[in-house]
């Protein structure tokens, strides 16, 4: 009886619903405060598993919005492990293209998508960002169209679900020394800035600043 009812589109309807809510209800909005600025590792291991550790992923609370910077394998994880509202994410900024740093983006559009993200997801990145993102959404376009028949318009909406990327062009004509920066995003105290960095020989590969009012 119990495997029948759990089988039932309408239970498991109403499961994911609950699910969602108490996902809401639980979480540490007190993290996203308007006076934040705060980092949090969400992963660190290098390409090799581990038991312990996530694979590389950063999050940067500022003000309402958290940002995550690289999104390995099992990261996503730490991140509903740890509460986060997802509907507050502000964005995802890649610091390159390395499989341990881009592994999980999928999930984590889904989480933020499914956690009531009002808008599609900005990925940040350099040069080449735009095959990454369009890979992912291509990949997981199907699952979208599934997910949304089944939980309704209402609670996945089809328009909130992609990821839409946002190369970041450095100022200036590259050189050897790569110390060029350029400006990722500014929104009201917040600003994040792009910095070139030496990771050979994957080209491109920033590094990220965050400044929140004067922080």
């Amino acid at each position: 009886m119990i495997a029948v009812a759990v089988l039932n589109p309408r239970v498991e309807q109403k499961l994911f619903e609950r699910g969602v809510a108490k996902q809401v209800s639980r979480s540490n909005a007190n993290l996203l405060n308007d006076d934040a600025l705060r980092a949090a590792i969400a992963g660190s291991s290098a390409p090799v598993p581990t038991k312990k550790r996530a694979k590389a992923c950063v999050v940067v609370f500022a003000g309402s919005k958290f940002y995550v910077v690289d999104v390995g394998p099992e990261s996503v994880k730490n991140l509903l492990l740890w509460q986060i509202p997802m509907s507050r994410v502000g964005g995802v900024l890649l610091t390159h293209f390395h499989s341990d740093h881009i592994g999980d983006l999928g999930e984590l559009n889904l989480q933020t998508w499914a956690g009531g993200r009002p808008k599609p997801l900005d990925v940040y990145g350099g040069p080449g960002v735009e095959q990454v993102v369009d890979g992912f959404n291509q990949a997981y376009r199907q699952d979208q169209g599934y997910r949304t028949a089944h939980h309704t318009e209402k609670i996945v909406p089809a328009a909130t679900w992609p990821m839409v990327a946002h190369p970041v062009v450095l100022d200036g004509p590259e050189t050897p020394e790569r110390s060029r920066t350029g400006l990722v995003l500014e929104d009201g105290p917040l600003r994040i800035s792009a910095l070139e960095v030496n990771h050979d020989p994957v080209v491109p590969a920033y590094a990220y600043r965050f400044d929140y009012e004067g922080r």
